[in-house]
């Protein structure tokens, strides 16, 4: 059975030009299949409303919410990530900063801090 094209009201579908963090929900359409795309767009499930932008999605991403939509596993929230990608957002900016008072990194873990006397290029051949 074909899915329908689920689309907000007074929405540009689909979006032309570069995607920023402040598109509709619906300028994803053109890098998430539509298994993915409705489910997402409605919140099917989910304690929190649906995403109205681009941001919101990557927020949702940000904060591993993804999986509390209904029909969205592990393979559908890749998918997702792999569009925001592709859609040229930069998923760094939208990742969950440590709460103060915590270390960034587990106990055990290498430290993210370059050693001073390490190059800062590794991959320049020595001399």
């Amino acid at each position: 059975m074909a899915e329908l094209l689920l689309t907000a009201p007074h929405s540009g579908v689909p979006h032309h030009g570069p995607v920023t963090p402040q598109c509709p929900v619906e300028c994803l359409l053109t890098v998430l299949s539509m298994c993915t795309f409705n489910p997402l767009a409605r919140a099917d499930g989910a304690p929190f409303a649906e995403p109205r932008t681009v941001g919101d999605v990557a927020d949702l991403y940000a904060r591993r919410q993804l999986r509390k939509i209904r029909g969205l596993g592990p393979r559908r929230v890749s998918e997702i990530e792999a569009a925001l990608v592709l859609a040229g957002l930069n998923l760094a900016v939208h990742q969950k900063r440590p709460r103060a008072g915590r270390a960034a990194t587990r106990p055990g873990a290498p430290s993210s801090v370059a050693h001073p006397l390490e190059d800062a290029c590794p991959q320049e051949p020595r001399s």
